[in-house]
């Protein structure tokens, strides 16, 4: 009866406390927001560094496989060599064991 002498409006109460409600809805929603933002950031910059990573063993693999050919090339090169030795050698021996003939008759 009080409230009613003094023309207390309950319309007025009830939109002040709806719009208390709909303020507060809208902090949360607003620091959910920021939230998600501060996470899409971050999973941008795990992006970003797995990005680099792949791109750093690519790059490891293609200096692998560069290097497996050269080793390869080396390797055959080097047998190259050992067998034109060996053939020099084996040259040099039958010359000397024939001049060794030779010259002991």
């Amino acid at each position: 009866m009080a409230l009613v002498r003094e023309d207390v409006n309950f319309g007025n109460i009830k939109r002040e406390a709806d719009i208390e409600l709909l303020v507060n809805y809208m902090v949360q929603t607003n620091n959910m927001i920021a939230h998600l933002k501060d996470e899409q950031f971050e999973m941008r910059n795990e992006i970003k560094r797995r990005d680099e990573t792949i791109s750093k063993l690519q790059d490891d693999i293609r200096l692998l496989k560069k290097e497996k050919r050269w080793n390869m090339l080396w390797q055959n090169s080097l047998e190259e060599d050992i067998n034109h030795t060996q053939i020099a050698v084996l040259a040099s021996g039958v010359i000397n064991v024939l001049f060794t003939y030779f010259m002991s008759r």
